[in-house]
């Protein structure tokens, strides 16, 4: 008996002129460190072809026209002021035109159509390192290929940072067939101490006689965190003007844990620039992880920020 769940959509459509569609999704629970998945796939291609539609031609012909014109009168004046009127007479006026007259036709074209090139068969397989794994795992992994074009989503349980380690492909045809191997390994990295130490921010910022002061969650340590500080003169008209900008060492700060906070203090004057009485500080307090390789980012806080003025 299987000790990971398949939630199987297989959305695989025959949609007339594109690429079929076909998705699988994993609910992985942690039992084992390999699963797999199959997906089947249709590639198309497209073929420009001259085809006859319906349309509308027109044929240019010579028509006799005439038209009723009326009788023109004016008067007419000599120099010494004697008038007469004079009218040219009316009467009806033709004439040969051109005309365009329409007629019903069939026209060459040239159009586009997808058709069948192969058929794509898509293995997948997982292979998770789950040694940290300690909370309940319930891991939704959805897999979607679009023709030969592969698309992996994670929904997770916040419980873990799935962690792409690293991603294989390869294939081959025969017989009118594309068959492609992925390899997804993929790692578990609890998300406690993330959640504890980052999930309420930071908190309780103070700033006197050159120290500043700030709360965390507990369990802040520099393993797994680093804090970045930024200083700058601040300033009521123009720009503030940047004095400081790095992660500061273990040394350069005094870390205090509870049960409940870490407590950090930073003594501003030790950090090699010279304090204005003005000053604006940011706080960047970050978990160490490379964020680009996580599967479901966004789903957990991985950083912190806290931006103050103090006058």
């Amino acid at each position: 008996m299987k000790k990971s769940i398949f939630i199987i959509l297989s959305l695989l459509s025959s949609v007339a002129f594109a690429d079929t569609v076909a998705t699988e999704q994993l609910l992985y629970e942690g039992f084992s460190q390999h699963e797999e998945l199959n997906l089947s796939t249709e590639k198309t291609r497209t073929e420009w072809r001259y085809v006859e539609v319906p349309s509308t031609c027109y044929r240019s012909e010579v028509r006799r026209r005439c038209i009723q014109r009326p009788p023109i009168c004016r008067n007419i004046c000599n120099s010494h002021g004697n008038c007469r009127r004079s009218c040219r007479p009316g009467g009806l006026v033709c004439r040969n035109v051109v005309v365009r007259i329409p007629y019903s036709c069939l026209r060459t074209v040239r159009r586009a159509f997808q058709v069948h090139d192969y058929f794509v068969e898509t293995n997948v397989q997982f292979e998770f390192y789950n040694n940290e794994v300690e909370e309940a795992v319930r891991e939704r992994l959805t897999m979607t290929v679009r023709g030969e074009t592969p698309e992996l989503k994670v929904q997770g349980s916040n419980n873990y940072f799935l962690i792409l380690d690293n991603k294989t492909q390869s294939f081959n045809m025969r017989n009118g067939v594309k068959n492609i191997n992925l390899i997804y390994k993929i790692s578990l990295v609890p998300t406690t101490r993330a959640i504890e130490v980052l999930g309420s921010g930071i908190k309780n910022v103070k700033y006197r006689n050159g120290m500043l002061n700030f709360s965390l969650g507990a369990g802040f340590n520099f393993n797994q965190f680093k804090q970045r500080i930024r200083i700058y003169q601040n300033r009521r008209l123009g720009r503030d003007t940047l004095l400081l900008d790095r992660d500061l060492s273990q040394q350069e700060m005094n870390v205090a844990t509870t049960a409940n906070a870490s407590l950090i203090s930073i003594d501003l004057k030790n950090l090699g620039v010279n304090i204005p009485s003005k000053i604006r500080v940011i706080l960047d307090t970050s978990f160490i992880i490379d964020e680009a390789r996580i599967l479901n980012a966004n789903q957990v806080k991985t950083s912190t920020s806290a931006n103050w003025i103090f006058r």
